[in-house]
């Protein structure tokens, strides 16, 4: 049996009448097939997901009924910011869906001594990375929603910290060290550097302020995939520990 599609409204849900616009509209009745008495999940992005139902169909819009609660979840005990350096916009909008995916809570772009310049963050790129987050968010079943911040310059963020730092970089320690070091509450950020690496005045600033610097394997990975990599594993550590999925 497919699994029914998943909706996101961020403006809020709860059981009673719900007026999908749209986009939202288009997704159910044009690339899902939806019609009316079909059932679809629904949830704004607050721990909670309903089941709905489809009660008629116009153009641009659907009217539903919200009903029954399916699943309800509390916020991760542990909260994971990704910092990625900023890439070519493709490459980075697929490191924002995969983190995602994989169970990053907040991601930040940055900026280092070794970015390419020329990609400053646009409001209307942003709000694009914003509706990517959203949906990755459905596909993958999440019930709370990730925060995409502003691009940040490594140095600046790093005085935003608020919690341990880990900062990816060939020369660290192996994960399998640096793992069991990681908190099991409160927040961790995990900083993923340009093509070239972070830079040794970086690393060397990193170390002296007490960061955990962390090997990601042996293999040499483009900072997308890297991003992604550590977030999948930081959530499968957090879960092990807890004894959870």
């Amino acid at each position: 049996m497919d699994a029914l599609p998943r909706i996101c409204v961020r403006e809020g849900v709860k059981p009673g009448p719900l007026r999908l616009g749209e986009a939202q509209a288009k997704h159910l009745t044009g690339a899902r097939r939806l019609r009316a008495g079909d059932a679809f999940l629904v949830f704004s992005g607050d721990g909670r997901e309903y089941r709905a139902e489809i009660e008629a169909t116009a153009r641009g819009s659907v009217q539903a009924t919200v009903g029954a609660l399916t699943r309800q979840e509390p916020l991760p005990a542990l909260e994971l910011e990704i910092w990625c350096a900023n890439v070519r916009a493709n490459r980075m909008e697929w490191a924002i869906e995969k983190c995602v995916e994989t169970g990053a809570d907040i991601f930040r772009p940055i900026t280092c001594e070794r970015t390419a310049r020329g990609q400053e963050l646009s409001a209307g790129r942003r709000e694009r990375w914003e509706r990517i987050a959203i949906e990755a968010a459905e596909q993958c079943g999440r019930l709370h929603l990730p925060r995409i911040e502003t691009l940040t310059p490594f140095a600046d963020a790093c005085k935003r910290l608020r919690g341990p730092l880990v900062l990816a970089d060939p020369d660290g320690g192996p994960w399998s060290t640096i793992a069991p070091l990681l908190p099991e509450r409160g927040t961790l950020t995990v900083a993923i550097g340009p093509e070239g690496g972070f830079s040794e005045g970086e690393v060397a600033e990193a170390r002296a302020a007490g960061t955990l610097i962390a090997s990601l394997g042996p293999n040499t990975l483009r900072t997308e995939t890297a991003a992604a990599v550590a977030t999948a594993l930081v959530r499968t550590h957090t879960a092990a520990a807890s004894g959870g999925r």
